[in-house]
């Protein structure tokens, strides 16, 4: 063979491998972050479409709902936000629509999407599990909340006051509400 058709040949292989690398590459990159890969590997675990329940859609729904769940899910506010503004999720009445007020979270793609991020985290440990030895002793702590987790039980108490007053708020405006329209 000439030297010019070898030249074209391998110039032709390398190109070939070059966008096999950075096809190869692409597929790797993920468009979820990790705490978000975190929240929807609670559906893959779950191996469900839907996932908790949230009794108000009011900010104050969304809160509770976080306080309540939030540590279960790997669910954090922007992480909620962030995924319904990308509309991978969305809120959705709990036993249909005009059925009840509770609601729950709906997962927007497949369920075979999210599996690889549950097999993915499945290592983890929780925050209760981590194997701490004490200084002193060299024995064992008792597994117990992460600070960033620990709430005064008054201050539990006061927030689920909030919550309830407000739902029953809301409760009466939409009972007004009807009575107006039935008028």
């Amino acid at each position: 063979m000439s030297i010019n058709l070898t030249n074209i040949i391998n110039e032709t292989l390398q190109e070939i491998l070059n966008e096999q690398q950075e096809t190869e590459e692409t597929q790797d990159l993920d468009v979820f972050t990790e705490p978000q890969q975190k929240f929807l590997a609670s559906f893959g675990k779950a191996q469900s479409q839907h996932l908790g329940i949230i009794y108000s859609l009011s900010e104050v729904g969304i809160r509770e709902f976080i306080a309540r769940s939030g540590s279960q899910f790997n669910c954090t506010p922007a992480v909620l936000i962030s995924l319904l503004r990308g509309k991978h999720i969305r809120i959705v009445p709990y036993t249909g629509y005009g059925r009840n007020t509770d609601y729950t979270i709906e997962l927007r793609m497949p369920l075979d999407a999210v599996k690889k991020y549950s097999a993915k985290f499945a290592d983890t440990k929780k925050a209760g599990e981590v194997d701490s030895v004490d200084m002193e002793g060299g024995a064992p702590l008792p597994p117990g909340p992460e600070v960033a987790h620990v709430v005064k039980y008054g201050d539990l108490i006061k927030e689920s006051e909030k919550i309830a007053k407000s739902l029953i708020n809301e409760a009466t405006k939409s009972k007004k509400k009807e009575q107006k329209t039935r008028k």
